[in-house]
């Protein structure tokens, strides 16, 4: 991320100080297209609980809306978060690696979650952007949770 600030920070430099200041200057301009495109900061996400054969809901996202929900056996594939009363959707696909018990605990599996965003009507996230995401499942209630100390990014 900081490297994506900073390269539009001396594009917008580059192509302000016109021809004649960015040749004097020992800059080259470069157009826009070759530059990495930017996008949101990730969207960090504090909570997931839910169950994985009904509901999981994401919130402390630090965003307006309250939280979002999507189906629990999306959890482990993707699938479409529906944020809060905007109805906005974020959709992402990925897979999901179980190491085993990890930090979960005695009859907990732990899954930890990598995947990309495919479309977005949120506007808090950009389409290609990395879901990461580290959850335990308990094998007996089917209770899924976020691994304590840890983050989802979106």
């Amino acid at each position: 991320m900081f490297h994506n600030r900073m390269m539009r920070g001396v594009l917008a430099i580059a192509l302000g100080a016109g021809a004649l200041g960015a040749t004097a200057l020992g800059v080259t301009a470069v157009g826009e297209s070759t530059v990495a495109s930017a996008s949101t900061p990730p969207l960090i996400c504090h909570k997931i609980f839910g169950h994985i054969t009904t509901t999981v809901d994401i919130a402390k996202c630090g965003v307006a809306q309250k939280g979002a929900h999507f189906a629990g056996a999306d959890i482990l594939t993707g699938g479409t978060l529906t944020w809060g009363k905007s109805r906005a959707t974020t959709s992402y696909t990925g897979t999901a690696t179980s190491p085993g018990e990890g930090s979960c605990g005695a009859g907990k599996v732990k899954y930890d979650f990598t995947g990309t965003v495919t479309a977005d009507t949120s506007t808090y996230v950009t389409v290609g952007d990395t879901v990461t995401y580290d959850v335990c499942v308990d094998t007996t209630t089917n209770v899924v949770h976020i691994v304590k100390r840890t983050t989802a990014s979106f």
